[in-house]
């Protein structure tokens, strides 16, 4: 890096006296490390002239890339030096299900380990365009690789067959769901259809009851309403209090994935990736 600073300063002065004066070296020195430097190249950077130096071809390309190699890393040295004292602000937008049941009773580990961030958060289900949406972070869950951002898969998408303890004792067999409703998710309505042909049950049940979100679907199912397919993450907490049960534990893993995205960017702010690191620590359990 020394090297690399000497040849920098040097390039940009055409001097290898101003460049010592600037960097605090002898002349000497300049020309000793400018002459390594190019032994390790193989080439010659400078054409040297009386009391006067000038860039070669190979050494006016090389000053480019040296110097936006450089700034890169002034940017991100001051971006680690200032990511615990500046207050920034992180707009985040989160599928609704994933923030209300999982999300925020984590987030004040995230705010004790960066209380500088202000965290600005709000829930949709929309595509989400970075260009006219001005948010760091958006997770969604999609059954392909999202399109015109950044993107981190957290996790597959594993559903659970659940319904109240009281429910479960009617159930002897599979087969016998078809006597209870089916909570349907009314987005995804496809999920009972590819859960029955993975598990091999006919389903010929006219009671159903629909709705929007899978925090909605795991409260109908507490109070007793019916059965529902819902992640394993979302109603943790709920089977191991006992309000919900796994009557029959056929693994099923949905069409859908769940994506952590960002702007399309070279390099992520620090904030972000700070943000999307804690996220992957987190999912780290339900990640196969």
């Amino acid at each position: 890096m020394t090297t690399l600073r000497v040849f920098e300063a040097a390039a940009r002065h055409q001097s290898f006296s101003l460049a010592a004066k600037e960097l605090f070296l002898t002349h000497g020195a300049i020309s000793k490390q400018i002459k390594q430097l190019e032994n390790d190249l193989g080439c010659a950077l400078f054409t040297r002239q009386h009391r006067q130096v000038s860039l070669t071809t190979a050494g006016q390309r090389y000053l480019l890339q040296i110097q936006a190699a450089l700034a890169t890393i002034s940017r991100a040295t001051t971006d680690i030096r200032t990511a615990g004292t500046d207050n920034q602000s992180l707009s985040i937008n989160v599928l609704p299900s994933l923030t209300i049941n999982w999300l925020i009773p984590r987030m004040e580990e995230f705010k004790q380990r960066y209380p500088h961030l202000y965290v600005d958060l709000s829930i949709g289900d929309f595509n989400v365009d970075f260009n006219q949406h001005r948010y760091d972070i958006a997770i969604r869950s999609v059954t392909s690789a999202p399109q015109g951002c950044q993107y981190v898969k957290l996790m597959d998408e594993d559903l659970c067959l659940v319904c109240s303890p009281q429910l479960a004792t009617t159930l002897h067999s599979l087969n016998d769901i078809n006597s209870l409703t089916l909570l349907k998710h009314t987005t995804r309505p496809e999920l009972w259809p590819l859960w029955s042909k993975q598990v091999g049950v006919t389903l010929n049940n006219d009671k159903k009851f629909g709705m929007e979100h899978f925090y909605m679907l795991s409260q109908a199912a507490v109070s007793g309403m019916g059965i529902a397919l819902i992640p394993r993450f979302f109603i943790e907490q709920q089977l191991s209090d006992g309000s919900l049960v796994i009557p029959f534990d056929n693994h099923f893993t949905s069409p859908y994935s769940y994506y952590v995205l960002s702007p399309q960017a070279q390099r992520l702010p620090a904030k972000a990736q700070a943000f999307i690191d804690w996220l992957l620590e987190i999912f780290a359990p339900y990640r196969h």
